[in-house]
């Protein structure tokens, strides 16, 4: 995280003493957008970051989830009388309004032997 942190600041910096010195500024003023640039800079590198590791929690919350209702639905036809499936239990509850979707697990690729 502080290697981002710095990462950020040092592009925010660099971006915007270029942009003032092609404009022709005053050093002076160029020095104090540029410190100013590092400073947004490394704060927007680390709301992203912050932002992208959500994402993959979240993905990786989804494929366990996934994963288990997949093996309790298996050890649920594993286990059926009389060799009839039981039924599947209901979900939980309608969905509620404004809500966030519920996200669906990625496929995962298939490996093809030989």
């Amino acid at each position: 995280m502080k290697t981002l942190f710095l990462a950020g600041g040092f592009a925010g910096f660099a971006l915007c003493a270029l942009a003032g010195f092609l404009a022709g500024r005053a050093p002076d003023l160029i020095l104090r957008d540029a410190a100013v640039g590092c400073l947004a800079g490394a704060l927007l590198v680390r709301w992203f970051w912050q932002v992208l590791l959500r994402g993959f929690h979240e993905t990786l919350t989804a494929r366990r989830h996934a994963t288990e209702e997949a093996a309790a639905a298996q050890q649920n036809n594993l286990t059926a009388k009389n060799g009839q499936p039981q039924k599947a239990a209901l979900p939980a509850g309608p969905a509620v309004p404004g809500a966030a979707p519920r996200v669906l697990p990625l496929a995962s690729p298939k490996l093809a032997t030989h």
